[in-house]
């Protein structure tokens, strides 16, 4: 197995001022490779700090990348603590600083002096070149290991990695990293894993990992294979086996997000929807509509977070939001009659709840929702009981709703 260790430079990143979004995507450019990055360092723009770094990162990974550092300023310290642990002088390239002062002199600009030390790199690196910037990457052999050095700015790591480092990394291993996103919601993580942990048993080379979030969870499948396409059919077999264990909760895979899924089923039946939402404000149908076609299939949605807007747009009645209350089954399935009436679509989605944090009852706690969705005649409406967070509330409704939707379409589409 060949191991990898990122190296991210910068105050700014220590401080939590920016982001280490490049290791992220490092690690997964080099996992598709079936490289595994086994640590992720930070250091600040600190001479000794990033040489010593780098020597604890040779010392155990085969490829280290560093990021940042490369800019013209007295704080950006890479190329000389890689010219210091190399014990090598810098190099001046005039071609760059020719390309560098011609980059300026189009905006205007003369070349300041201070931006002549980026046409100088460490005499032993192999320059990479950054089509999406001035610094160029670096690439120093150190036996049978490697060293990337690229800059900070995520564009143009993402360029040197994808053009010129990936490329010379595919040939130094035969296997690759095949990995399949699994996405459930409505099942929490532990009762997940009660389920279908007996599936994943008889393939002892698959990694799994639950990515719990108040929306769902994310079961991530990884097999590393030296044939990717055995190893996509093993795959597609767990998670078969996985759909036939929860078919309520399992809704889609990699880019699939469940308002497309539910759009994908309502073209599939060509149906349309409508939405009546009271304490979701309306994010159900934000969600549907984030979908570029969702005009396809998306009636209308009505936001009634009145109850006297309950009862003029949804006509529901008067006697049911005074003696079950605006959070109720019966006032819900009314919103759905309501809904699929004065939108005439064939589907409507309804939610009406407690978000809070004020607002509840011992009867009635914060967090309880009626979801309901279907068609004329055949409709179903579920209690939830969620927690005590307005945004989270409104999120979770949401996501329910859709997913009961879902569950409705597929059984109509099985029928």
């Amino acid at each position: 197995m060949i191991l990898a260790e990122t190296i991210g430079i910068g105050d700014e990143l220590l401080s939590g001022l920016t982001l280490n979004t490049n290791s992220v995507f490092i690690a997964q450019e080099l996992e598709a490779l079936g490289i595994v990055t086994r640590w992720q360092t930070i250091v600040g723009d600190d001479l000794d700090d990033i040489k010593d770094a780098l020597e604890r990162a040779l010392s155990r990974a085969d490829v280290v990348t560093l990021t940042g550092g490369l800019g013209p300023t007295h704080d950006d310290m890479t190329k000389k603590a890689l010219c210091n642990y190399f014990q090598v002088d810098l190099k001046l390239y005039p071609e760059i600083l020719e390309k560098i002062k011609r980059r300026f002199e189009r905006r205007g600009y003369k070349l300041p002096k201070i931006n002549r030390n980026q046409a100088e790199y460490p005499a032993n690196a192999e320059l990479l070149n950054n089509s999406a910037g001035s610094a160029q990457g670096m690439a120093f052999q150190v036996g049978e290991k490697v060293v990337y050095s690229m800059p900070g700015v995520p564009r143009e790591m993402q360029a040197i990695m994808r053009e010129e480092i990936l490329p010379r990394l595919k040939d130094r291993t035969s296997t690759r990293m095949v990995r399949i996103n699994l996405h459930t919601t409505g099942v929490p993580e532990s009762r997940l894993y009660e389920s279908i942990h007996s599936v994943f048993l008889d393939h002892p080379n698959l990694k799994v990992a639950y990515l719990p979030k108040h929306t769902g969870v994310t079961i991530r499948l990884s097999l590393v294979s030296e044939d990717v396409s055995t190893a996509r059919s093993q795959l597609d077999l767990i998670i078969s086996n996985v759909r036939q264990l929860l078919p309520e909760a399992v809704y889609g895979i990699d880019d699939d997000t469940l308002p497309k899924v539910v759009g994908d089923l309502l073209r599939e039946l060509e149906s349309r929807v409508a939405t009546a939402e009271s304490c979701t404000g309306g994010l159900i149908a934000s969600m549907l509509t984030d979908v570029s076609g969702s005009s396809d299939y998306f009636e209308a949605g009505y936001v009634t977070y009145a109850n006297r807007v309950k009862h003029a747009v949804l006509g529901v009645p008067l006697e049911v939001l005074e003696t079950e209350g605006a959070v109720s089954e019966a006032t819900v399935k009314a919103m759905l009659n309501g809904a699929l009436k004065a939108a005439g679509a064939e589907y409507a989605v309804a939610v009406s709840g407690i978000a809070g944090p004020t607002g509840g009852t011992a009867e009635k706690p914060v967090g309880l929702v009626y979801i309901g969705a279907g068609r004329k005649n055949d409709l179903v409406v579920k209690r939830f009981q969620f927690g005590r967070d307005r945004i989270l509330n409104k999120e979770m409704t949401a996501m329910a709703a859709l997913n009961l939707l879902r569950i409705k379409l597929l059984a109509d589409l099985k029928r």
